[in-house]
């Protein structure tokens, strides 16, 4: 322990009952109880909010949908929150709905539906009884993404649902299906709406005075990991006026040549207005744009051509007590106060983030609504005029984490559309981690992050598609120093003819989240990988390229700038044919793992001279799949783990690997993963070579022994994405980036390194402990009300007393094992290294590892034997005074003070 205080040791009795030989561990669930995650945030970076919907009486009642951060209430307007869906099977979700007559039917539809080359996927429909309390999963597994869920307004068992189905493949169900029977049973709707398996709902709307009258718009796209296609010729706007029984395709005043995304609104105080922001080709002067209709579809008048990015937004809102109120949610806030005739920015003074996805407008008050968007919920109250920023919900989307090595250590990372932001794991604040204590190094989809081991001040961070910075996080002076023709130093060996714009013409292609490492050995080497690999030893001055194009190259992939289907769409997403992940070598600097996004598993073991691809010798992975994460070994020289992601090429498998002789023979190591669970990212443990750690699309998996087995890693962690784990080679704290709900910690994973075969056949071990620091708390604001968020910081103890006037104490984890045979209790004796100061804990007998929360403090030492003598001398002189207190002041004496019991 480092502080004010003198060290101390701890020694550790097992009283046996049983033979020591007499062991059964248990299962692995059991050892990881003592490991719980802590969120540390942050919040103020927000997440997307892909729904938003309230009850209609009381407008503080409201529940929000994030991407892939689950479902949130509150009841007091977003003062406060509550995660409701944080431990069912997926974190992602396209819908919510509300039964109004009674809110407490809920409904989820998972899966999100904004199309981008990031969404998450879902297993169906969730349904819950209970205001949240709990949910079932009542069908429609398949469908992937479920864009819309419309409740009947007064039949709580008949719901809708427009589900547009899998994105990357045409696996699955897809289209409308309703059930009447509180989701027992569904039924898919076909009878005039296409069903040719590519095309899916949607958006969904009911006329609020007539449920058997419903407007449903279908939408046909495919992404591949190179391309997106958005728009087909069997897309268009249908109506019912039989409950979804028919159907009849809508054409009077609506483009008649292939339609792509579509979204539906429709004026709740006369249902004859309807609107529909479409994607479209343009024939007869008709395309993509804003469409209005006054006679319930019969004909259609085109307004407004503008339809910006319409495969990630296509969302728009009729206010309920306003028809020429109306609002387009794209990359800007659009809004009109003329029918849609016209627009202008309804968030021009840029004091919220773009990208909106969400709105939910008071049926009672012309002026209030949520918005959701990447940057999370608002309030507005004024009708858009004031914004409340909902900053006290962490649902930031990383892509990619990095610790530095000050005390307390600070991570950073990326994230999806809010730049790359770093914080610290620790504050001393009574409250935990506040969200002004983080901040956004820069802007962009903020991928990789690398900091310097010997200088925390040199930071290096890595946006979409390979650009590259040098930061200080003390000036914040950032600088670029991405790879050019201008700083490659042999740029003519590889491409001898090139012009000086050779990037810009397709010879270099970097992967949206293109890696980016610093080297193990030096931590002035970096490296950044492309289809090629560069390496800088100056830290981004100049460049060498030390691989040739490491990817398949395959011409079918390399088809840039085409992006989009009807609408194009080319900002480098589908950037394909690269390396998506790279790992030096602990122990051989000449030796580099390279996986790419096409499938390649490249190795070199000189330095980048020479490179053998060793994919072929993996089984039983299809051709193609994404290469998710490679890891050298930090203990055998030819040993490396890789996992494949599939669910780009449609494929749901679990695929992760290991090799101990350079890539020549695989094994697959994922006994005990759930099927189908999507790898994301593996790390072998910096101490222990039989301890690794998985991310997947639903969380983190650790094995004890190399991966013969798998057990969910998950106390305290909702359901989520991890795209990135790191292990702090010094606190040794199990890092994850989550891809949905921020950081979290996993403190001092220390004695699952340390757990040998010996440690579990002793009868009691004592692990080596992680030092405390013990600090003084510092108070940020005062009281500040009950609107605000911290990350929680390690195990504390406060003392008693109101928060303001709280001093936080940390608390030292010892850390010990039981044998599973042993006796009926153990000893725990604390003592500081002059044996003066004492602590003896009696430990309860349960096996396996066990934490004892040490507050830092000592028993109360007996006083001196002269002043017990004088003490006991006073009360017996007391006592015998007699009175009519003197029996009840000998009952009271505590007998420990007394050499012999009194006469």
């Amino acid at each position: 322990m480092q502080g004010s205080r003198p060290l101390s040791f701890l020694f550790l009795t097992a009283l046996a009952t049983t033979l020591p030989g007499q062991r059964d561990p248990g299962p692995v669930d059991t050892l990881l109880e003592p490991f719980p995650w802590r969120n540390i945030g942050p919040a103020n970076m927000g997440g997307r909010i892909v729904d938003i919907e309230a009850e209609e009486q009381d407008w503080r009642r409201v529940i929000i949908a994030a991407a892939t951060g689950g479902v949130w209430k509150s009841d007091n307007a977003g003062t406060s929150w509550e995660p409701i869906f944080d431990n069912y099977s997926v974190a992602s979700v396209g819908d919510i709905a509300m039964f109004q007559p009674n809110p407490d039917i809920l409904w989820i539809g998972t899966g999100e539906a904004n199309n981008r080359n990031s969404v998450s996927w879902g297993d169906g429909v969730y349904k819950s009884i209970d205001g949240g309390t709990t949910f079932e999963n009542v069908g429609l597994r398949s469908t992937h993404q479920i864009a819309r869920i419309v409740a009947h307004p007064e039949d709580p068992d008949r719901v809708y649902v427009a589900a547009i189905g899998h994105l990357w493949g045409t696996s699955g169900e897809r289209g409308l299906f309703e059930t009447r029977d509180g989701g027992r049973t569904w039924d898919k709707l076909t009878r005039g709406l296409p069903d040719d398996g590519k095309t899916g709902a949607t958006d969904l709307v009911m006329d609020p005075t007539d449920s058997n009258t419903l407007y449903v718009a279908f939408y046909e796209r495919h992404r591949t990991p190179w391309d997106f296609s958005s728009g087909g010729s069997n897309g268009g706007i249908f109506k019912s006026t039989d409950a979804g029984q028919t159907w009849t395709k809508l054409a009077n005043g609506l483009p008649t040549g292939a339609t792509g995304r579509i979204g539906l609104a429709i004026y709740r105080s006369d249902p004859r207005i309807l609107m529909a922001i479409v994607e479209a080709e343009t024939t007869n002067g008709l395309g993509s744009g804003i469409y209005r209709s006054e006679d319930g579809g019969g004909s259609w008048s085109y307004l407004n051509p503008y339809n910006n990015r319409p495969f990630y937004y296509s969302q728009i809102r009729i206010n309920p007590l306003d028809d020429q109120r109306v609002y387009v949610l794209t990359t800007r806030f659009m809004t009109s106060s003329d029918g849609g005739r016209t627009l202008s920015n309804g968030a021009a003074d840029e004091e919220i983030h773009g990208d909106f996805h969400a709105l939910w407008n008071d049926p009672n008050d012309v002026d209030r609504y949520y918005i959701g968007q990447d940057k999370g919920p608002f309030l507005t109250h004024d009708h858009g005029k004031n914004f409340q920023m909902f900053d006290n919900i962490a649902l930031g989307q990383y892509y990619r984490i990095g610790v530095d090595m000050r005390d307390p250590y600070y991570v950073y990372g990326g994230l999806q559309d809010n730049g790359s932001w770093a914080g610290p794991s620790f504050a001393r604040d009574a409250r935990g981690i506040l969200s002004d204590r983080n901040w956004k190094m820069h802007w962009g989809d903020g991928m990789h992050v690398q900091i310097d081991p010997t200088d925390w001040r040199r930071v290096y961070t890595e946006a979409e598609n390979g650009s590259f910075r040098r930061y200080d996080p003390l000036t914040h002076e950032s600088t670029s120093a991405a790879p050019n023709p201008a700083n490659i130093t042999n740029m003519a060996e590889f491409f001898p003819a090139a012009a000086a714009n050779t990037i810009s013409r397709g010879i270099f292609r970097f992967n949206w989240t293109t890696p980016l490492v610093m080297s193990p050995h030096d931590s002035n080497t970096l490296f950044l990988a492309g289809n090629h690999l560069f390496k800088t030893t100056d830290r981004g001055n100049t460049w060498t390229i030390i691989s040739p194009d490491l990817s398949t190259r395959d011409p079918n992939k390399l088809q840039r700038g085409r992006a989009g289907g009807i609408t194009r769409d080319s900002t480098g997403a589908e950037t394909h044919c690269a390396i998506s992940s790279l790992s030096p070598s602990p122990i051989d600097r000449r030796i580099l793992w390279a996986g790419t996004d096409d499938g390649n598993v490249q190795v070199t073991r000189d330095g980048g001279g020479t490179w053998s691809n060793v994919r072929d010798s993996i089984p039983e992975v299809p051709q193609g799949l994404w290469v998710s994460r490679i890891e050298a070994s930090h203990f055998s020289v030819g040993r490396a783990f890789v996992t494949f992601d599939g669910h780009r090429s449609d494929e749901f498998g679990t695929w992760v690997f290991s090799t101990d002789d350079f890539g020549s023979t695989w094994r697959k190591i994922t006994r005990g993963l759930p099927q189908g669970e999507s790898a994301q990212v593996i790390r072998e443990d910096l101490q222990n070579p039989n301890l690794l750690f998985l991310g997947t699309e639903a969380g983190v998996f650790v094995t004890l022994n190399r991966g013969t087995d798998w057990r969910r890693f998950m106390k305290n962690m909702p359901t989520v994405p991890v795209h990135d784990l790191v292990i702090h080679p010094r606190d040794k704290d199990l890092v994850a980036g989550t891809h949905g709900r921020s950081i979290w910690i996993a403190d001092d994973i220390s004695p699952l390194q340390q757990l040998s075969e010996e440690v579990q056949e002793s009868r009691g071990h004592l692990f080596e402990q992680r030092a405390a620091t013990l600090w003084e708390n510092v108070s940020r604001g005062g009281q500040r009300g009950h609107f605000w968020f911290a990350g929680e910081n390690p195990p504390s103890v406060e003392n008693t007393g109101s928060l303001a006037r709280a001093r936080m104490r940390n608390t030292a984890l010892v850390t010990y094992w039981l044998n599973p045979s042993e006796g009926d209790h153990a000893t725990l004796e604390i003592a500081s290294l002059d044996g003066a100061s004492r602590r003896v804990v009696f430990l309860p007998p349960e096996p396996g590892i066990h934490r004892f929360k040490w507050d830092l403090q000592f028993d109360t030492p007996p006083p001196p034997p002269e002043q017990i003598q004088a003490l006991e001398n006073e009360l017996e002189a007391r006592i015998a005074g007699g009175g009519p207190d003197s029996q009840r002041n000998r009952e009271a004496l505590p007998s420990r003070l007394f050499r012999t019991a009194p006469g």
